[in-house]
């Protein structure tokens, strides 16, 4: 079987999308012919040296990838006279625009089994150059539309699919009014690869990283949108007792400069603010760590209902107490008391008396830590790979060998 994944990503990235496609991928082609097309953008000062994908997502074998042309002006937004959100929706447009009038002609010298996507408008475009004709056509939608224009094209495109996998049961039920026919959409979560977040020293992962033995350390990895609630646990910081210290890993420099205000606020001095580390440190990181957080906010739509956090099933790999909130698309992968404690979203005051219970009840915290070591087997790249591959042979339109 030849698939083709397609992605307007930059490659490599710093965000959770560009981790969760290379794994994807690595995992497919352990039981197919995978190739990736992605757009050649402008990267991150501390990512353009990055040549061997492989190393740097430690994936168990190299996948083959080509980037195709894009403008990609984001340098400039903060000199447009627009408006730091309308200047980045109009140089996104140009970069999305651009990048798939270059994919075009390569769509219609290609020739693959399967073509895969998570962005919906190319999806669209292998409909529209017949792709289905050629191949299957399989979209994974991480969200669900917002705006009129997003509705109505995913209200055309979703029937023409081969398939459509979404991250969560809430998602397709979403996605459900659509008309999809039935059994071209499958629920297929996250995943993590278990052996990478293998149970580590909390002593040696201290010392590797010269963090000192005796605070109660809660940490947090991941990005900084508001969504994500990272606000709300610098506030329960000033809750916490003493000897509590929260560590924020992750982020971009769009995000910081909003994090960095907030902890030079009265009472946030316990919480210390990394930044960005490559995704091969960041079992280290969590292994470091007395209780790991997952304090998404329940004011987004994406937040309580579609997302699949790679975090969520790194911080189960890494066999450390979870505290996160009670929000149904968590509740899919997690229970309360039993592999996570969950407190109400968006209150500081919950996760703080979340963070002294785990610290007064080692017994309790060391349960929930097993508890969700144990359940994330489920959910590994190659599971998910799997069923993927399960799915797409699935499709009643074409037989693929």
């Amino acid at each position: 079987m030849n698939i083709l994944y397609l992605t307007n990503s930059r490659m490599p990235g710093e965000k959770a999308h560009a981790i969760q496609i290379m794994k994807t991928c690595a995992a497919l082609a352990e039981h197919a012919d995978v190739r990736i097309v992605h757009a050649r953008r402008a990267n991150r000062p501390w990512l353009r040296g990055v040549t061997d994908l492989q190393a740097f997502y430690d994936l168990p074998r190299d996948v083959p990838r080509r980037a195709i042309p894009s403008l990609d002006l984001f340098g400039l937004v903060p000199r447009l006279p627009f408006g730091r959100l309308r200047a980045y929706q109009i140089v996104f447009a140009i970069q999305m625009l651009t990048y798939h009038l270059a994919l075009f002609p390569l769509l219609l010298r290609s020739k693959a089994d399967v073509y895969y996507t998570r962005d919906s408008l190319t999806a669209a475009l292998l409909i529209l150059t017949d792709r289905g004709g050629a191949g299957k056509v399989f979209y994974e939608a991480h969200s669900f539309p917002s705006s009129r224009m997003g509705m109505a094209l995913q209200r055309w495109l979703a029937p023409r699919l081969d398939g459509l996998i979404v991250l969560t049961d809430l998602l397709a039920q979403r996605y459900a009014e659509f008309a999809i026919p039935s059994g071209r959409v499958t629920v297929i979560a996250d995943a993590v690869d278990v052996e990478a977040f293998g149970v580590r020293s909390k002593t040696a992962a201290r010392e590797e990283l010269g963090i000192g033995q005796h605070d109660y350390l809660v940490m947090y990895v991941g990005q900084m949108y508001a969504w994500k609630g990272v606000e709300t646990l610098v506030e329960a910081a000033t809750l916490a007792p003493e000897g509590v210290r929260i560590w924020l890993v992750g982020g971009t420099p769009e995000e910081l400069p909003r994090i960095e205000k907030l902890v030079r606020e009265p009472g946030a001095g316990r919480v210390k603010l990394v930044g960005y580390v490559p995704p091969t440190q960041i079992p280290a990181y969590l292994a470091a760590a007395d209780v790991l957080a997952l304090p998404n906010s329940g004011r987004a739509a994406v937040s309580r209902y579609y997302t699949s956090p790679l975090k969520l099933f790194e911080y189960m790999a890494a066999e450390r107490p979870i505290i996160a909130s009670d929000l149904p698309a968590l509740r899919e992968i997690i229970a309360n008391e039993e592999t996570a404690l969950l407190v109400p979203p968006d209150d500081a005051s919950a996760l703080a008396a979340a963070v002294e219970r785990l610290r007064a009840d080692p017994a309790l915290a060391r349960r929930l830590a097993a508890n969700a070591r144990s359940a994330v087997g489920a959910h590994t790249w190659e599971r998910r790979a799997a069923r993927i591959l399960d799915f797409v042979r699935s499709s009643d339109r074409r037989t693929v060998a």
